[in-house]
């Protein structure tokens, strides 16, 4: 591995804890001599990672030399420091996932060329062929039928809420208000950042306006006192926001007639006073 790759890897984010993570443990795979190239996606890919960003590192490789570079990811992932948790994890290609004793997060991944697919951007390290220097992101902006979809479960988690509320069940009362949120935050966030909408809460605190996360943030405010009422009108109150700030066309396809049954109904039929 020559000193100029070394060098352009350890200026790859300007952050020095992922530098040098990225540095020693793609610097270890190359001296091996197995892969193809190496390459950087999630945060760092996009340009937005900060600090407190895990690494998701893709070991490209042939066919041929796929089971060696397999077998030696610990290895590799071991060039930056102590491991305290690793895992092996296969969300369509084989990943290493290692927590180091800094709480670094690294996602270690094996991939054929033809596997690296083309969604989201990339970053090259190391790439002496120069097989990745023309990616073109292809991934699609949030659809309408998606955010229609997340409005209504959004909905459809409150009424599930109430249900285990009406039980006494307040844990997992507050576990599908909580997941309720996680529908929120696709819709709001569409408002600002239609092509990565479906990150979700994932940094959201710098994506939209300080008011519409408030408006999230209120709901687990509401949730910590155990005041479910609350927090259901908090919910809808963020679906309300979201409905006057979309665009007329998608207005027109979401499900207004449920969010108002849900509306009318808050306190009685759902969330009604439960008896001491």
């Amino acid at each position: 591995m020559d000193e100029k790759c070394i060098a352009d890897i350890e200026h790859v984010t300007g952050i020095a804890r992922l530098d040098e993570a990225i540095a020693r443990i793609a610097g270890a795979a190359v001296a091996d001599g197995l892969c193809e190239a190496v390459l950087l996606k999630g945060s760092i890919a996009r340009g937005d990672a900060d600090e407190f960003s895990d690494i998701d590192l893709y070991l490209v490789v042939s066919h041929q030399n796929r089971d060696s570079v397999l077998e030696r990811r610990e290895k590799y992932l071991a060039a930056y420091g102590d491991i305290v948790f690793i895992e092996d994890v296969d969300f369509g290609l084989p990943q290493k996932l290692g927590i180091f004793s800094d709480a670094l997060h690294v996602d270690l991944y094996v991939a054929e060329p033809q596997q690296v697919g083309s969604l989201d951007p990339v970053v090259a390290v190391y790439d002496p062929a120069n097989l990745f220097t023309d990616v073109t992101p292809t991934r699609a902006d949030v659809t309408d039928e998606e955010l229609c979809g997340h409005f209504s479960s959004a909905i459809y988690c409150l009424v599930e809420a109430s249900s285990a509320y009406a039980r006494r069940n307040d844990v997992w009362s507050a576990k599908i208000m909580s997941d309720a949120v996680g529908e929120l935050s696709v819709l709001v966030r569409s408002l600002y950042d239609q092509r990565y909408a479906f990150l979700g809460l994932k940094k959201i605190n710098e994506v939209i306006p300080a008011e519409d996360y408030q408006l999230l943030e209120a709901i687990y405010v509401s949730l910590g006192r155990g005041d479910f009422l609350e927090a259901a009108q908090a919910i809808l109150n963020v679906l309300d926001a979201f409905l006057a700030n979309t665009d007329d066309g998608l207005a027109a396809k979401l499900d207004v007639r449920f969010l108002t049954w849900v509306k009318e109904s808050l306190g009685t039929t759902l969330f009604a006073r439960r008896r001491p």
